[in-house]
């Protein structure tokens, strides 16, 4: 049976490894999958049935043992050698850098023998970031040398050929449009999630989320206290933390809190399946929570930043170039958000402007899957 490996580094939020769940989700129905990560956060997260393997988060193993970064990065680079000769998949898939953080995937790239993909997110946000570090000369080379395709994350509609214009032909020629990658989501479970979490009651459904929540706190006390006014008494309110908060919890035990017609939640598992089914989603400017949001029922979104804009546009870039294919309304400060969200949120449905595709995960798995196929003929 066809094995593929994905790596997702974890000095990041939770996007980069999402994305690449999402995929191995995929891929796990047609062949042996193992997710390998330093983010805490995977097993609470990855879906049932695929195999993981958490590596030692990098700033942990350093900061614990006083390790430099040399030695913490050689520790990682020993390990994940040792996993890819074990496991000897056909395929090894990452994202975020070519030769991964402080180059930890050299050895693997260079050295093993097997189909490898990129996985590039587009330049939906980030551009700037994109250009400097994932295409500088050094990983040009080795995307050249030893990458067999640049899987594209996105949609010519949204991400233009144009974008990628200044690079090497041998380059471009490698990149390859798979479409927006998240979770396919069916009417069934839209109404069984509306079931559980409206729990039968005949109310409107708003959910905000703070994605990570690495760098919400902001945010999410925002959410917690508009969820106070009176004005949203006849709503249902489900308010997601995040797996990375650093909001304090102080519910004990339990991973959830309900007062009145508000639940506040730890973490899910499954929030993909809320977004996509509530009525409303107030959510920070992340390319999965948007597109997850702008997937299912029909329905305003309200985004927000949590990042410092001045030094990093890539969530304000994806609120505004993703609405301009689906109604997005840009919270830009969280002072005024309540009463933005009061004055819009009862207007009619908006009208979905024009189809993004969204099965990256299909068109990334028959890709791969084809290209191994044909990579096991041609070595025969």
């Amino acid at each position: 049976m066809n094995k593929v490996m994905l790596f997702a580094y974890d000095g990041t939020g939770l996007g980069h490894l999402m994305r690449l769940i999402k995929i191995a989700w995929g891929l796990s129905r047609v062949c042996q999958v193992i997710v390998v990560s330093g983010h805490k956060a995977m097993p609470d997260i990855i879906p049932k049935g695929i195999k993981y393997y958490l590596l030692p988060n990098f700033y942990e193993l350093r900061e614990e043992n006083s390790y430099t970064n040399e030695q913490t990065n050689m520790i990682r680079m020993n390990i994940l050698e040792k996993l890819i000769q074990d496991f000897a998949p056909n395929a090894f898939i990452t994202d975020y850098l070519p030769l991964g953080k402080r180059c930890e995937l050299t050895k693997i790239i260079v050295r093993y023998n097997c189909l490898k993909y990129f996985v590039l997110r587009s330049d939906i946000g980030g551009e700037e970031l994109t250009h400097k570090d994932v295409f500088s000369k050094r990983n040009i080379a080795a995307l050249r040398k030893f990458y067999h395709r640049i899987l594209l994350a996105s949609d010519p509609i949204v991400t233009s050929p144009e974008v990628y214009s200044w690079l090497p032909k041998d380059i471009r020629d490698k990149i390859v449009y798979i479409g927006c990658v998240t979770y396919p989501v069916s009417t069934i479970q839209i109404k069984e999630t509306r079931s559980v979490y409206l729990n039968h009651q005949k109310k409107k459904w708003m959910v905000c989320s703070a994605g990570g929540g690495k760098i919400s706190r902001n945010f999410s006390t925002k959410c917690i206290k508009m969820s106070q006014d009176k004005r949203f008494a006849d709503w249902k309110i489900d308010i997601i933390l995040g797996n990375y908060s650093e909001m304090p919890w102080i519910y004990g035990n339990s991973e959830t809190q309900t007062i009145d017609n508000v639940t506040i939640h730890r973490k899910l598992k499954d929030l993909y399946l809320l977004h996509a089914s509530a009525d409303c989603v107030v959510c920070s400017g992340g390319y999965n929570s948007l597109l997850e949001s702008m997937q299912g029922r029909v329905k305003n979104i309200f985004s927000y930043s949590v990042m410092y804009c001045a030094v990093e546009e890539e969530q304000l870039m994806n609120i505004r170039n993703f609405g301009k294919f689906y109604p997005i309304t840009e919270i830009t400060s969280l002072e005024t958000m309540t009463d933005l969200i009061i004055s819009h949120v009862n207007r009619s449905l908006p009208m979905v402007k024009q189809k993004i595709d969204f099965n990256g995960i299909e068109h990334a798995v028959y890709l791969i899957i084809n290209d191994i196929k044909q990579n096991s003929l041609y070595n025969i």
